[in-house]
């Protein structure tokens, strides 16, 4: 095996054991909310102002912000962003060595709003206002908006450079052989 497709398969079970992480926390997340909610909703855009406000006067208002944003989604959002900015900037930087900084860029922006999300829903959850909670909600949505686009992108970006360098270098090998 030579050193580049060691290198791939590193970088792929890096990305499926983020998404093994992604999986077994939101697994985990939904058991403790599913007592007192339907779904982890502040996680989707599908939620209004009266739930969030009932959920920042809920009993579980600290078990969501520790440990379920702190640290158990910071560690997921690290490992995802971390894994598929490793592998795609990895397999754009084979295809198209200037473009490297686009594997980045991308699961950087998904990152930092991941983190601005949980950061102000721990905000609103710790300061226990309704009405807070409430004006906050379009910001909220916004962030959380950019969140799933940009992880979308990154996961469409990661699976395209992957599949790009498969065809520019795995496949040429192995028909060689």
């Amino acid at each position: 095996m030579s050193h580049e497709t060691i290198v791939t398969v590193i970088l792929a079970a890096l990305v499926a054991i983020a998404f093994g992480l992604f999986w077994w926390v939101g697994t985990y997340s939904d058991r403790v909310f599913a007592k007192r909610f339907r779904s982890r909703f502040p996680e989707t855009l599908s939620y209004t102002a009266n739930q969030l406000g009932e959920l920042v006067t809920s009993d579980l208002r600290m078990k969501y912000v520790f440990p379920i944003l702190f640290p158990l989604d910071l560690i997921v959002m690290l490992a995802l962003a971390g894994a598929m900015g490793a592998a795609s900037s990895h397999w754009i930087g084979r295809l198209y060595p200037s473009f490297a900084w686009l594997g980045l860029l991308v699961p950087a922006v998904y990152l930092l709003s991941d983190l601005i999300e949980d950061c102000l829903l721990a905000w609103l959850l710790l300061r226990g206002d309704p009405n807070e909670a409430a004006r906050s909600v379009p910001k909220l949505k916004a962030i959380t908006t950019i969140k799933l686009v940009s992880i979308s992108a990154a996961i469409a970006l990661t699976l395209i450079s992957f599949v790009g360098w498969l065809f520019r270098h795995a496949l040429p090998m192995a028909a060689a052989s």
